[in-house]
């Protein structure tokens, strides 16, 4: 009865390389690590700034903020930042909504009227009207994303109502 054996240890072994090496190809495809975590970094910046807003928004309501000649613009000095402020609301410039992040870096100018990009931490923030960010709202992207304009957090405010934050992650 030697027609009986099963399988030699070379055939079980290359068996066993195979599936590895086919395990290790597939894998990737579906387990993407990276863009999960870009999501989360872009979720986590969308609740930063939405807290940002709503203290901005209690603060002038409870203290008031610095008069200007306009009536519309007036600014808040807030945990060492002043911020511009356009009808109660931080602006859509660095000055602005930019200045309301913890560590925010004051730059030269101040940022308003200015589409240029501005780096802070893993983010880049571009002014209202730039080419960047869809429709040219006021936002940050993750620079790192394979798509950075949409993996990108908006702030769409027009100077009347309320902001709005639009949170893209299909190209993070």
């Amino acid at each position: 009865m030697r027609g009986s054996r099963g399988f030699t240890l070379i055939e079980l072994v290359m068996v066993i390389a195979i599936l590895g090496v086919v395990a290790a190809l597939a894998l990737p495809k579906f387990v993407n690590l990276g863009a999960d975590a870009r999501i989360a970094t872009m979720n986590s910046l969308h609740g930063s700034i939405k807290t940002s807003m709503e203290l901005v928004k209690v603060t002038v309501a409870l203290r008031g903020s610095a008069t200007s000649p306009n009536p519309e613009l007036n600014f808040l000095n807030m945990q060492g930042s002043t911020i511009r402020l356009w009808n109660g609301y931080p602006d859509r410039w660095w000055d602005g909504i930019g200045m309301t992040l913890q560590g925010a870096p004051a730059i030269a100018g101040g940022g308003y009227l200015s589409t240029a990009p501005i780096v802070f931490n893993q983010f880049t923030f571009y002014g209202y009207s730039n080419g960047t960010i869809p429709n040219g709202d006021a936002g940050w992207v993750l620079t790192a994303a394979p798509t950075p304009a949409t993996c990108s957090l908006a702030y769409s405010y027009n100077g009347t109502g309320e902001p709005v934050l639009i949170l893209r992650t299909s190209g993070c």
